[in-house]
């Protein structure tokens, strides 16, 4: 997986935009602009997201196998 890092480049003036760099790997970089209502949960959107939400979890945990996977993940409460 890659290692991805964010760069706040600036706000506009009304708030609504957020400028960003993302670095992929350290190399990679891409300007993006992410508008306020992209933070925002559509109904039933967040199910878009589950398979992300959980493959970061395991590595950001340092989880190895299916025993400690599924003991942590039922334990865990997602806030979206």
């Amino acid at each position: 997986m890659p290692n991805i890092t964010i760069k706040i480049d600036g706000f506009c003036a009304s708030g609504g935009h957020i400028y960003i760099t993302v670095t992929k790997d350290g190399t990679m970089s891409k300007k993006m602009t992410i508008h306020k209502s992209d933070f925002q949960i559509v109904k039933d959107e967040w199910e878009d997201g589950i398979i992300i939400l959980i493959r970061n979890f395991i590595k950001e945990s340092g989880l190895t196998d299916w025993t400690q996977i599924k003991t942590e993940l039922e334990k865990k409460v997602f806030k979206l």
